[in-house]
């Protein structure tokens, strides 16, 4: 009975980290989307968005991993958690950059 329980408490965690990273992203886009880029700036961004995906693959193939070796309905039950640790890097770039 706790597995289900766990799950939701998985999925609603993913929901959660997904809105705060949508939430914080919005004003990020709108500022700089309004203001004038430097080729500087331009190559700021696109770098942390490289920097990100890198870090994410990277730790979703960590986690993907330490799954595999339990089967596949171990790596269907440890999907939210794979996930969740595949947005950390671009929720954490958009939290920062909405608070500067």
């Amino acid at each position: 009975m706790a597995y289900p329980f766990g799950a939701h408490l998985a999925w609603a965690s993913l929901g959660l980290k997904w809105m705060e990273m949508m939430a914080a992203s919005a004003p990020v886009i709108a500022r700089r989307s309004t203001r004038t880029n430097t080729p500087v700036q331009w190559f700021t961004m696109g770098s942390e968005k490289v920097e990100a995906a890198l870090q994410s693959s990277a730790a979703m193939t960590r986690q993907m991993m330490r799954i595999l070796p339990f089967g596949p309905l171990a790596a269907w039950s440890a999907l939210p958690t794979l996930l969740s640790v595949g947005v950390a890097p671009y929720r954490a770039r958009a939290v920062r950059n909405a608070r500067r």
